[in-house]
């Protein structure tokens, strides 16, 4: 027995209600950049310090150049620097020879995923010299996106 048909007019409503729900959920995780102050961005930042922490075996500050946040991942570029906001000297850390030599810059890039609500850390480079996150995508699933300004 075939349904009885429900004219147009009847199921207007329902469609937009599906049409705001979908964007709203779209628009809940659409990469964007986290407002400055915000416990989003704060959280992201913390938890890339941590390992500069750990590698260097010192604090440092990051001078924000990007960070970008969705579809359950975080991107963040920043230029290192020390605790009175000068750029970072690697003397006296683990990559003091390569930056008396020139190989390694003041930036720092990080790639986190949140899971179960924190953010973890899935790949980070100190001090890189070329695009090393141009490969993140594919080698972690991240989107494309995400490394766009």
């Amino acid at each position: 027995m075939p349904l009885p048909r429900t004219p147009i007019r009847k199921r207007l409503p329902f469609l937009f209600l599906g049409m705001i729900l979908m964007n709203s959920s779209y628009a809940a995780d659409a990469i964007h950049t986290p407002e400055k102050g915000s416990s989003e961005r704060q959280q992201l930042l913390d938890t890339a310090r941590a390992p500069v922490r750990q590698k260097l075996g010192r604090d440092v500050r990051f001078a924000v150049e990007q960070v970008r946040i969705g579809e359950g991942w975080g991107f963040v570029y920043a230029r290192m620097q020390d605790e009175s906001g000068a750029v970072i000297d690697y003397a006296g850390t683990p990559l003091a020879d390569a930056a008396k030599q020139g190989y390694v810059s003041p930036d720092y890039v990080a790639l986190l995923q949140r899971v179960d609500g924190q953010w973890v850390l899935r790949a980070d480079a100190i001090g890189p010299t070329d695009m090393v996150w141009l490969a993140w995508p594919e080698k972690y699933g991240a989107p494309h996106a995400l490394f766009e300004e």
